[in-house]
């Protein structure tokens, strides 16, 4: 959206369903939509992190969901979560080893779809050899000739 920049995907991710170990739902690999909808939910403020793919997924089966708290932060979401207040959904890369615990998480890629995490380069900068090595870290899709061969007007939709 911006001409200035140049954006490239870094890799893609999904939102998960965060329930404590002794929910009903924990026990089910999969869920639906129906079955979260009634259900007290604490996700992200509408600014933050996908939240948008979520109220439309909920909006296009016509289901209302029931949005007991908005966080910024996964981790205050996986917090409220514990204290009994609700089920979570949040960002697959927020779950953590030390998560498993206590909470149990069901990926919701196949509902709410999935996302892809760009990177943005400014359009005629110059960019040092570090920030190409920071862009090969974040994806193996991203080597420094991709990287040039973006920032130089090469590949159409930068899906490169």
């Amino acid at each position: 959206a911006y001409e200035d920049l140049v954006t490239l995907p870094c890799y893609e991710w999904q939102h998960v369903l965060v329930l404590p170990k002794g929910h009903a739902l924990a026990r089910c690999t999969k869920v639906n939509l129906e079955d979260i909808a009634p259900l007290d939910l604490i996700t992200y403020h509408p600014s933050f992190t996908g939240r948008s793919r979520i109220d439309h997924a909920f909006a296009a089966r016509k289901l209302s969901p029931r949005i007991a708290l908005e966080a910024i932060d996964s981790d205050v979401i996986k917090t409220y979560v514990r204290l009994g207040l609700g089920v979570g959904i949040v960002a697959e890369m927020a779950m953590q080893e030390l998560d498993a615990a206590d909470l149990v998480a069901i990926p919701l890629g196949g509902l709410l779809g999935m996302n892809t995490a760009r990177v943005a380069f400014k359009r005629g900068a110059y960019l040092r050899q570090f920030v190409f090595h920071f862009a090969e870290l974040l994806s193996e899709r991203l080597p420094a000739s991709l990287v040039v061969r973006a920032l130089s007007g090469q590949g159409e939709d930068n899906q490169l």
